[in-house]
């Protein structure tokens, strides 16, 4: 994993798990369904990076 692709993993690992916080505390339900999306975003991009580390799109 180059140093560029161990960058951009932590960053979506840490939006992830900032979003899921959100998500848990969250009360509005329009509010928690687009925390969701980035969450899941987030979650696929880190998944892409630890999977194939050399795909930096």
């Amino acid at each position: 994993m180059t140093l560029i692709s161990k960058i951009l993993y932590s960053w979506h690992n840490f939006r992830m798990n900032y979003h899921f916080l959100l998500v848990e505390s969250c009360l509005d339900d329009e509010l928690k369904r687009e925390l969701i999306i980035k969450w899941e975003y987030h979650k696929a991009k880190a998944n892409q990076l630890k999977n194939n580390p050399h795909s930096l799109s």
